[in-house]
């Protein structure tokens, strides 16, 4: 696979530079078209901008190879929540998600269909984590009749139907979910 400055068509230009070159200035060891890539996202959406600076190291990182190892990465620790701190986690792995599909939608690196899917995919795999995690908590109280721990990670058969745009894949950063 190549790397996600290998792949950039094409560079959002900054609305506000300064602001984006804060952004930017960040990153130092990434690639320059990167780091202009970053320049145009930060320089144009606060939302953007705040997550890059929160999540400066993971980003590096993550913008350092291939965006499909990135996303791979991230939801097979999504996969693995568990307990008392996954809602922490999921909101913590929502905005990393948002920024890597963010910038690789930006850049032109992943066509709609391929942003769309990352989407999707993490709704999905969030929805089931969060229903295993709180049906493990109600079996652990107690309030789930016949239910044991085993039953947690299909959440002792309650189920979540998606329809319209998750059920299609098609989840944009609009969605409601």
């Amino acid at each position: 696979m190549t790397t996600f400055a290998s792949r950039i068509t094409r560079t959002p230009r900054a609305y506000e530079p300064d602001r984006g070159g804060e952004a930017a200035a960040l990153f130092p060891d990434l690639p320059t078209e990167t780091r202009e890539v970053i320049t145009g996202a930060g320089g144009c959406s606060p939302y953007l901008k705040g997550l890059l600076e929160r999540e400066t190291t993971w980003a590096a990182a993550a913008l350092s190879g291939p965006p499909e190892a990135a996303l791979a990465d991230l939801l097979a620790e999504t996969a693995t929540l568990d307990g008392p701190t996954t809602a922490k986690a999921l909101r913590q792995a929502k905005r990393r998600l948002a920024l890597l599909t963010g910038l690789a939608d930006l850049a032109g690196v992943w066509s709609m269909e391929e942003v769309t899917g990352a989407l999707t995919r993490f709704a999905d795999l969030s929805v089931a984590r969060a229903i295993a995690t709180l049906t493990a908590a109600e079996i652990a109280k107690g309030n789930l009749a016949g239910a044991t721990l085993e039953d947690a990670d299909n959440g002792a058969g309650m189920v979540a139907i998606a329809m319209g745009k998750m059920g299609a894949h098609e989840l944009n950063y609009s969605s409601d979910i």
